[in-house]
């Protein structure tokens, strides 16, 4: 049997913040409160003691066939950078290629992360091809812990149309899964990416006016009347913009099962990192959807804290700069998307919403471990300190003061967006399943010791 208590500390979960110690026996959640002993014992006074983050967005060892290449992280650098920046769990994604099953493509998933992965993990189903016997394996899919199917409204070599789409949603929600949609209008994107090209604007500071707010807001009410239609369940991805959160808000008003995140990038950037005078160093902020004006940033931390936004992931998809995002320098769109971002989120949350005011402790581990967990079917065993639940914890001295720098990162890419900014929240332990797995900030975990996090179902009802 082993234990370890966690002393003298300030417990936060979703509900309350109090001071108490945490016991942990055999991987779980044993006690909480005061009077007990262990073998092992961390002196936290002066610490914080909160559920470990969940990142239920995220693209480790993913490929861009249409470019070929792959994110710089593999599951083992991607998981280790989680785990330094107190996160316990991700849930990333299987991507079904045109032709293929959902099977092979879960099968084929699984096989590259077991080897590598530090925390426990999951993925969502990316579904490209909407075919009569793609929509037979999603009950099953379901059945065997993999509830939830991404669904891009967006990229040719991805799209799923209309049609497609409240397939999917009718699929998922009569057998509990759940479809997670990026939310773009690709006709409107290609049409403004052909002006920009045609008229000379090649450079990357042009990625952002294709892709406007309003190619998002509109998708984004598109999905919610499609999955009305369907009498769906239904999570919008990366909402950026106050046009979508709107629409999220008035879904939730009307009460239909419509949830939603943002990233900390459009919580924390805005489109000033667009600037043309800053030349090709723009191509490092160059993912989609873009980051927008200021008033849109806003617009997302009031969503925040009103609950119209239920969770923050990091849409973690690295590409280093000097050798992958400059496919891109003459032509904007050969930019691989994405952003580095696994081993920052919580800190930057954490600074930015905790530290200015804006979220209190609670609805910070709300949105960054409990509705997560809710969401995605990992509740009650992830997520949360209550008794029998995995023991995945981060201790944080909510005082301590950082500097992002890219070089102190554990990610295997060459920038961090969010350079020289300081922040608190990084762990001073990162616990998972009853083991430290960050040590004071330095990573003390094996490669290949996470586990498939198991899931269940996903009840419209139960969504936060």
């Amino acid at each position: 049997m082993s234990e370890l208590l966690i002393q003298g500390a300030t417990v936060v979960t979703a509900d309350r913040m109090e001071r108490a110690d945490v016991l942990v026996r055999d991987g779980r959640i044993a006690a909480v409160g005061t009077g007990h002993g262990a073998a092992r014992i961390l002196d936290a006074t002066g610490h914080w003691v909160m559920p470990g983050g969940i990142d239920t967005h995220t693209h480790l060892a993913h490929p861009i066939d249409r470019l070929g290449i792959t994110t710089a992280d593999d599951f083992y650098t991607g998981t280790l950078a989680g785990a330094c920046g107190g996160v316990t769990t991700i849930v990333d994604f299987s991507l079904q290629r045109r032709g293929e099953s959902l099977f092979e493509a879960r099968d084929r998933r699984l096989a590259e992360i077991e080897p590598d992965a530090v925390i426990d993990y999951g993925f969502h189903a990316i579904v490209t091809d909407v075919r009569s016997d793609v929509l037979a394996e999603i009950p099953v899919m379901i059945e065997d812990g993999f509830p939830s199917f991404k669904v891009y409204m967006t990229y040719g070599d991805k799209i799923v149309d209309d049609g497609g789409l409240l397939r999917m949603l009718e699929a998922t929600a009569a057998h509990g899964g759940l479809v997670y949609a990026h939310c773009e209008n690709d006709c409107a994107v290609n049409h403004l990416i052909a002006r920009h090209l045609e008229s000379g604007r090649t450079g990357p500071a042009y990625h952002a006016p294709s892709r406007p707010p309003a190619v998002e807001a509109e998708a984004t009410h598109r999905a919610i009347m499609l999955a009305g239609l369907a009498g769906a369940p239904l999570c919008i991805a990366h909402v950026t913009s106050g046009g979508a959160a709107r629409h999220v808000a008035d879904a939730r008003e009307r009460g239909e099962p419509i949830v939603s995140e943002t990233c900390p990038q459009y919580l924390v950037l805005d489109d000033s990192v667009y600037d043309p005078d800053a030349g090709f160093e723009v191509a490092k902020f160059v993912c989609s959807p873009p980051m927008r004006a200021s008033q849109h940033r806003d617009a997302l931390w009031r969503a925040l804290a009103a609950g119209s936004i239920q969770q923050v992931s990091s849409d973690h998809a690295p590409f280093r700069y000097h050798d992958q995002k400059t496919a891109g320098r003459d032509n904007f769109t050969r930019i691989p998307n994405g952003l580095p971002g696994i081993e920052t989120r919580l800190p930057l949350v954490f600074a930015g919403g905790v530290k200015t005011g804006r979220l209190s402790p609670e609805r910070f581990v709300e949105l960054t471990a409990t509705n997560p967990a809710r969401i995605f079917g990992l509740h009650p065993r992830k997520g949360t300190l209550d008794v029998g639940a995995d023991a995945d914890l981060i201790v944080v001295d909510p005082d301590a003061e950082v500097e992002i720098d890219a070089a102190r990162l554990h990610s295997a890419v060459d920038y961090s967006p969010y350079q020289g900014m300081k922040v608190a929240g990084f762990p001073t332990w990162t616990i998972s399943r009853g083991e430290v797995i960050v040590e004071r900030g330095e990573p003390a975990a094996g490669r290949g010791r996470g586990r498939l996090a198991p899931r269940g179902v996903i009840d419209p009802g139960m969504l936060p």
